[in-house]
């Protein structure tokens, strides 16, 4: 019997030039158009996210399915917590569905070596932020699609095999 090939994982990010993704506050820039794009994206989809993050913009989420790393939300309506990363991807990937990585730092940083795909935005302009998207070089990556927008440019991002 073939085994199933498990959903694809997709790392999702708006970030500048510098990679800044993120502030105490949130993100460091207002564009909505980009944000609209995202929520697009991740419409009726399975979102894997840290807790940080969902806390910042869980309410805007369109996702079919949000999965929370965390060890210390509770779980509520709407989502679901996993304490543990392993046991997070296998819920995601029994969905069926291809997951999106929305962030934070460190979940980006763990899922990186299992993603597929990234859907990255970059920013237009200069901005200072405490949460940075990880470094990715070309060895590893191939640029698939570059669309700019004006304020921002949109890049799908292939692994390479």
């Amino acid at each position: 019997m073939p085994m199933e090939t498990p959903p694809s994982i997709i790392l999702i990010a708006a970030m500048s030039r510098e990679r800044v993704i993120g502030t105490p506050g949130g993100m460091p820039w207002s564009v909505p158009e980009e944000y609209t794009h995202y929520l697009d994206q991740i419409r009726d989809q399975t979102v894997v996210m840290g807790r940080r993050t969902f806390e910042l913009f869980g309410a805007d989420l369109t996702s079919r399915h949000t999965l929370v790393l965390s060890r210390t939300l509770p779980a509520g309506p709407g989502y679901a917590v996993y304490g543990d990363l392993d046991t997070l991807v296998a819920a995601a990937q029994a969905r069926g569905r291809t997951i999106f990585v929305a962030g934070g730092s460190r979940v980006y940083a763990q899922l990186m070596p299992r993603a597929d795909r990234m859907h990255l935005s970059e920013i237009r302009g200069e901005y200072v932020g405490t949460a940075y998207f990880p470094p990715f070089g070309a060895a590893d990556w191939r640029l698939e699609e570059e669309v700019d927008h004006g304020d921002w440019v949109y890049r799908e991002w292939e692994r390479r095999p």
